[in-house]
């Protein structure tokens, strides 16, 4: 089911149960452009990705040059500080590890009392709350 969907439901049971809360959209626009190398090299040290491995990745990330055309002709190259390159059949991986760690922080946040999600079923031991939604390159936190 579309995250979309659940939101409005989410919202939808909150406005009839006339319970106060916040809905966060996340829009994460260009996101394989705004990827910070250095987060996501931490990350794959606090995942247990060995040396060889995370050598690898920051190979692979680092080495790309970007030449801009003017009247047609390159302009010279440069080097990219961050980001993922498009098309590239290693970014949308290293991308869904980005946003494993956006999802732990979420996760922590809860944890420690910051979000307190919403309750979208019954009250007690049953109940199910939902803190975030996540698809694709959009993020909801409750």
């Amino acid at each position: 089911m579309d995250a979309s969907l659940k939101a409005n439901e989410v919202i939808d049971s909150m406005v009839n149960l006339k319970k106060p809360g916040i809905l966060c959209k996340l829009d994460i626009e260009k996101t394989y452009d705004h990827v910070n190398w250095g987060f996501l090299m931490d990350l794959l040290e606090k995942m247990g990705f060995g040396r060889k491995w995370k050598h690898w990745i920051k190979f692979c990330i680092s080495t790309v040059n970007f030449s801009v055309l003017i009247n047609g002709s390159p302009a010279g190259y440069f080097n990219s500080q961050r980001g993922l390159r498009q098309g590239d059949p290693l970014s949308p991986f290293l991308f869904l590890l980005v946003m494993e760690g956006l999802n732990n922080m979420i996760k922590i946040s809860n944890r420690e009392g910051w979000l307190r999600g919403f309750d979208v079923a019954r009250a007690g031991r049953d109940s199910l709350k939902i803190t975030r939604l996540q698809y694709a390159d959009d993020t909801y936190i409750l």
